[in-house]
């Protein structure tokens, strides 16, 4: 579940829970925090509940093009030892087709 908040014309705050429960698995939480800077611009963190943190940026180019980076760091034992430094991701999003040339509904997520 999450909501996005206008804190002002050009930043939007997006704060977000995720759940998870699998048969067998102990209970999974992530909370986070996202924030969008005119439009363009997004930071955030993570926390997965006893499990890890992580941080992310993201840059809209265009309407259709937006590229990111994320970096996650385990807080148990697998991530205190030595082969591990953590995880990073490179992200790309692009918008092939668009219907509609305004958004009824924009999300931003």
């Amino acid at each position: 579940a999450g909501h996005v908040f206008d804190l002002s014309d050009t930043v939007k705050f997006k704060p977000a829970v995720l759940s998870k429960l699998v048969f067998g698995a102990p209970l999974q939480v992530d909370l986070s925090a996202n924030f969008l800077l005119y439009d363009k611009l997004t930071l955030g963190v993570g926390y997965r509940w006893s499990a890890a943190f992580s941080a992310m940026a993201g840059f809209q180019v265009s309407d259709s093009l937006m590229i990111g980076f994320a970096y996650d760091k385990e807080s148990t034992e697998l991530g205190r030892t030595q082969f591990n430094d953590g995880s990073y991701e490179v992200m790309l999003r692009f918008e092939l087709f668009r219907k509609y040339n305004r958004m009824l509904t924009p999300r931003f997520f």
